[in-house]
C-alpha cells in the first residue's frame, strides 16, 4: 500500500464529509413544507456544523468554500419561497450576515492558530537539530585538530623538494576547511543567550563594511553605504550581529561580478531599524528563494548551508525578522529589522 496516498485520501474524505452534510441539510430545507417555519429555523442552524468542521480542517479556505456553497445552493429555495420582505425574511438576511461573519472570524482564528503551531514545531525542530549538530561538531573537533596539527608538524620537517609535501598541503587545507565547517556547526547549535550592549547600529554596520571591503577589493566589487543620519543606539549582541552582517555582505560580494556594486542601506522606522543589503549579481532562483534560510541548504560546492540559517537565528534572537526579494532585472536584496525595544534573549 502506498503511504503517500493516505493524507490525500484523508483530505478527500473530509471534503466529502462536509459536502454530504451541506447537501443533507439543504435537502431537509427543500423537502420540508415552507409553512413549518420552526423546522426551517432549526435546519438553518445545522449549517453551522459543516462550517465549523470546514474551518477546523481547512482554515479560512474551508470557511469560504462552505459559505459560498451554502449561499449558492440555498438561494433557489429563498427565491422560490420569497413573498416580499417580511419580518421572517429580514431575520433570514440577518442570519446570513451573521453566518458570513462567524465564518470569517472562525477561519482567521484557525489560520492564526495553525501558524502558531507551525512556528512552534519549527522552533522545536531547529532546537533539536542545533543540539544534534553541536554534539557531532564537538565529537569531530578534537580529532580533526589533531590531524591538522600533526600534518602541519610533519610538513614543516620535510625538505622543500620532498614529493609528500603536496599531499600534506592538501591534508592541511582540507582540515582547515573542515574546522571552519565545525565552527559554523557549533555556532548554529549555540543557545540564543545574547550579550547585549548599547551601541549605535550605524557603528556596527560601518565596522562590518570596513572588514568586508577587503574581500570586495580582491574581487573588484564596490561597497557603498546609504545610511540614514543619527541612527539610534540599540541594545545589541554586537559580536553576533557583526557576524550576521559580514555573512550577508560576503554572500553579496561573492554573487557580484567585478565592477558591480553592493549597497548597504539603513533607516529608522517607527519601531525598528531596517537594514538592506542589495547586490546586482546572478541572483537566486525563484523556486529556491524560500529555502535559503533552511539549515544545510546551500548552492555552493563547499558550503555547509548554515550561514544564512545562523543569520536568521541571530536576527530573530534580537526580536527582528529577515527576508529576501529578487531585484527587478538582476540581483537580490536581503532585508532585516532590529526593533528598538528589548526582546527576550
Amino acid at each position: 500500500m502506498n503511504t503517500k496516498t493516505l493524507p490525500d485520501n484523508k483530505k478527500l474524505g473530509k471534503i466529502l464529509g462536509v459536502g454530504i452534510m451541506v447537501f443533507g441539510i439543504l435537502c431537509l430545507n427543500y423537502f420540508t413544507f415552507p409553512a413549518l417555519s420552526y423546522r426551517h429555523a432549526f435546519y438553518r442552524m445545522l449549517f453551522y456544523l459543516p462550517l465549523v468542521l470546514g474551518c477546523f480542517w481547512f482554515g479560512i479556505k474551508g470557511a469560504m468554500y462552505v459559505t459560498a456553497s451554502v449561499f449558492l445552493l440555498y438561494i433557489p429555495y429563498v427565491a422560490r419561497t420569497w413573498q416580499g420582505l417580511t419580518l421572517e425574511d429580514f431575520h433570514k438576511i440577518l442570519e446570513g450576515l451573521l453566518f458570513i461573519m462567524i465564518a470569517a472570524v472562525l477561519g482567521l482564528l484557525v489560520e492564526r492558530e495553525k501558524r502558531k503551531n507551525k512556528e512552534l514545531l519549527q522552533i522545536e525542530r531547529l532546537a533539536a537539530l542545533g543540539r544534534a549538530t553541536s554534539e557531532v561538531a564537538h565529537d569531530m573537533k578534537t580529532p580533526l585538530m589533531a590531524i591538522g596539527g600533526f600534518a602541519t608538524q610533519v610538513y614543516r620537517k620535510l625538505a622543500p623538494e620532498d614529493p609528500n609535501r603536496k599531499k600534506l598541503e592538501i591534508i592541511i587545507k582540507e582540515s582547515d576547511r573542515l574546522e571552519a565547517m565545525i565552527r559554523e556547526m557549533l555556532e548554529f547549535g549555540r543557545p540564543n543567550n545574547l550579550q547585549r550592549t548599547h551601541k549605535p547600529i550605524e557603528t556596527v554596520i560601518l565596522e562590518s563594511v570596513n572588514v568586508a571591503d577587503k574581500v570586495a577589493e580582491l574581487r573588484g566589487v564596490v561597497l557603498r553605504t546609504e545610511l540614514e543620519h543619527s541612527l539610534p543606539s540599540i541594545p545589541l549582541d554586537v559580536d553576533r550581529l557583526r557576524k550576521a552582517l559580514l555573512n550577508l555582505l560576503t554572500n553579496a560580494i561573492e554573487a557580484s561580478e567585478p565592477r558591480q556594486c553592493v549597497v548597504v542601506k539603513a533607516c529608522a522606522r517607527k519601531n525598528d531599524v531596517l537594514i538592506e543589503i542589495m547586490d546586482s549579481g546572478y541572483g537566486i532562483k525563484e523556486e529556491i528563494a524560500n529555502k535559503v534560510f533552511s539549515p544545510f541548504f546551500t548552492t555552493k560546492k563547499r558550503g555547509t548551508g548554515l550561514g544564512l540559517a545562523i543569520v536568521k537565528k541571530t536576527i530573530e534572537a534580537h526580536g527582528g525578522s529577515i527576508s529576501l526579494r529578487l531585484n527587478p532585472g538582476k540581483g537580490t536584496t536581503f532585508a532585516f529589522t532590529i526593533p528598538f525595544c528589548r526582546s527576550k534573549g
